[in-house]
């Protein structure tokens, strides 16, 4: 692997340039997922409006496998980054805290809202928000019967489970850090091995009918396959050397499952075709990701300093994006406008909303800590003694993570 290739994969704060844009790529496909999820047919949702417009499950369908792996692996690439830079301690407190105050902020003051909602279109409250919300927080168990499935009784993760996950791989990886390392250390250059080794884990998770323990397998095969392999030039390398192949098979893939998907609409008991069609979706889970790694890193060359600094906001924009979509669909769905109209509205106000949170993330340092953007170095929040404060508000969380109580 030559210099000039290197130059091209990192900044000159050794950051590295694709992952700085996928990451903000990969959230925005995910604030428009979410989105569609409000409107899509059949599948479900915290918050659903009827329509037929099955044309969106196929725009939707193109983003499903790959969105979430990809977001696992910059997140491992990240955690290797924090490790090699800060060291073990570092994981286990201020990236702890980092995950898990905008955690405990967002099952008790932001998901709430997709529950409200979500309570209120099945017809089991019929309240305003501010009742709802004195129930949450002081009314008995009883007024949430039927909605009770949380980390404490209805209080509950919602989209926020890649939180709670990511928090608990950052604990194994911690916990197994020298087999880790030593695996790391030892396996050598990145090779089609490795590739199918993720491919074989990730079709194991797909045939585990948990949903959680599925996607929590297969986010954790991403995220240790990013933090082996992300920060390695020979990596890149690697994809760069088969990108042709990788994007024509993710495309092939793709147009396998949505040809396959749309037939058997229409055709249910076609099995051959539902077979072709779900092992398609399986294998783009994998290969798509790769596909998309290694065309970024054709794409994105050069780094951005508006990038790097969009970079310090998904984190609250994660935290955020669904409720404001949800909350702002329900509201805009009860006046009288056509769906096509209510979509657009609901798209154009979400964002103007998650955008003036941000602006207040920006401005606020209080208000961007508790949403998940990193206090300036200078700023009391980034003291010993707020830091200390804020593991022990966090720790009955943790230890819930955990089934300690």
């Amino acid at each position: 692997m030559n210099t000039k290739y290197h130059t091209r994969l990192t900044s000159e704060n050794s950051r590295i340039i694709v992952l700085d844009y996928l990451r903000v790529f990969a959230v925005i496909v995910l604030f428009f997922f979410h989105l569609g999820m409000v409107w899509v047919p059949e599948w479900n949702f915290h918050f659903k409006q009827e329509t037929q417009w099955f044309w969106l499950q196929h725009i939707l369908l193109i983003s499903s496998p790959w969105r979430m792996g990809l977001l696992w692996f910059i997140a491992g690439t990240s955690l290797y980054f924090m490790q090699q830079k800060y060291g073990l301690a570092f994981l286990l407190t201020r990236r702890s805290n980092a995950i898990l105050l905008p955690l405990l902020t967002g099952i008790y003051c932001i998901v709430p809202i997709q529950l409200f909602v979500e309570m209120t279109q099945k017809g089991a409250i019929d309240t305003s928000v501010g009742y709802f919300f004195i129930q949450f927080y002081f009314g008995a168990n009883d007024y949430f019967n039927g909605f009770s499935a949380g980390i404490w009784h209805h209080v509950d993760v919602n989209h926020l489970w890649f939180l709670r996950s990511l928090w608990r791989f950052t604990l194994l990886l911690v916990i197994f850090h020298l087999p880790l390392k030593w695996v790391r250390n030892s396996l050598g250059n990145f090779n089609s091995v490795w590739l199918l080794l993720l491919v074989s884990i990730s079709l194991f998770a797909s045939q585990i009918e948990e949903s959680d323990l599925q996607r929590d397998i297969y986010g954790f095969a991403c995220s240790v396959w990013g933090y082996f392999f992300g920060g390695q030039v020979q990596f890149w390398g690697w994809l760069r050397d088969r990108r042709g192949a990788l994007i024509a098979f993710a495309i092939i893939l793709t147009l396998s499952y949505e040809v396959g998907f749309k037939v058997v609409g229409y055709q249910p008991d076609n099995l051959p075709i539902k077979t072709i069609a779900l092992w398609s979706y399986y294998l783009a889970k994998v290969f798509s990701v790769f596909a998309i790694l290694a065309l970024a890193d054709k794409v994105f060359v050069t780094a951005n300093p508006a990038v790097v600094k969009a970079n310090g906001y998904v984190f609250p924009l994660y935290v955020i994006h669904q409720s404001v979509i949800i909350g702002v669909s329900y509201f805009i769905t009860n006046t009288a406008l056509s769906a096509p109209t209510a979509m657009a509205l609901s798209a154009v106000v979400s964002m103007l909303l998650c955008f003036l949170l941000l602006l207040l993330c920006k401005y606020s340092a209080v208000t961007g800590l508790f949403l998940g953007k990193k206090a300036p170095a200078s700023h009391w929040l980034s003291g010993k003694t707020a830091q200390m404060i804020i593991t022990v508000c966090t720790l009955p969380l943790a230890l819930r993570l955990v089934g300690l109580i």
